[in-house]
């Protein structure tokens, strides 16, 4: 994970979010579990490469992106409850989550039609979400599908996401069960193995901190439509959490500069985004 000279700082700087923006949650309705199907991802080396020199695929991810006004917020996130549940039943399916986007930092501000909820699946293959037939709305979003990278996750007997139960009140937002760091980058042509094995050699011990849920490095397929071709995408339990992982020695590790005189890989400056998750469906392994 480590970026180069000046982001560590700028990142110190940005990954940090105040303990009141993570809502608390009400319970009362049984979540299921989605019972796996694959082995969990493996983490350590050697990897799978592809053809074209790039680290194979743990995963595949789907997402869809959505601008919804204020005063329409409420009844769009009681229309994916249905969903989730169908989610739930999918063949292949190994983890979603629906987010609401929450603080950003670091590069340019975002654009005023930039979206505020996005639904996040993963699963088996690409296959299995194309044999997937719940309606994810596309056609009042904007889809953006990912292979998954490095995939870490801790069952949900561990990290209590998502919860036992949940509450669903109609006239108001549903309950927040865990909170999103993505940190989007652009990379130059060419320096996509680069980036890729700088992830490959992290410090997998983020699993071993309090609040982690799971990690992934996406990687942008096909049309890349925001410049963002690789986005890190950690989930943990709550903000709380985040902040602690902030101030810890994997923090550190992981942000220092080992790289240099090597040529940055990074095309613009990283974009951090956090999210707040609602609706969790997770395989019984976590991911």
């Amino acid at each position: 994970m480590c970026l180069f000279v000046g982001v560590a700082l700028a990142l110190s700087a940005a990954f940090w979010v105040p303990s009141h923006a993570m809502p608390r949650a009400s319970y009362g309705r049984t979540v299921r579990m989605v019972e796996s199907t694959v082995p969990r991802a493996a983490t350590s080396t050697p990897r799978s490469m592809r053809s074209d020199g790039l680290h194979a695929a743990d995963r595949y991810v789907s997402t869809v992106r959505f601008l919804v006004p204020n005063n329409e917020q409420v009844a769009f996130e009681h229309t994916w409850t249905a969903r989730a549940d169908q989610l739930a039943e999918s063949k292949g399916l190994r983890y979603f989550q629906m987010t609401k986007r929450a603080a950003d930092f670091m590069g340019p501000p975002l654009p005023d039609d930039e979206f505020n909820y996005q639904s996040f699946c993963v699963w088996d293959s690409k296959a299995a979400f194309e044999a997937c037939a719940v309606d994810f709305s596309e056609d009042v979003g904007r889809a953006a599908n990912y292979d998954g990278l490095f995939a870490l996750a801790l069952p949900p007997a561990i990290s209590n996401v998502p919860p036992g139960d949940r509450a669903i009140d109609m006239s108001v937002r549903l309950p927040r069960e865990a909170f999103v760091a993505s940190n989007r980058f652009g990379i130059k042509s060419g320096f996509e193995r680069d980036f890729e094995d700088m992830w490959a050699a992290r410090d997998s011990s983020l699993a071993d901190l309090p609040g982690f849920v799971n990690f992934q490095l996406l990687r942008r397929e096909d049309e890349v439509d925001d410049d963002n071709t690789y986005i890190s995408y950690t989930t943990w339990k709550n903000v709380q959490a985040f902040n602690s992982w902030r101030n810890s020695e994997n923090f550190k590790r992981s942000h220092s500069n080992s790289r240099g005189d090597k040529e940055s890989p990074y095309a613009k400056m990283p974009k951090v985004v956090t999210f707040q998750t609602f609706l969790v469906v997770s395989a019984d392994d976590g991911m």
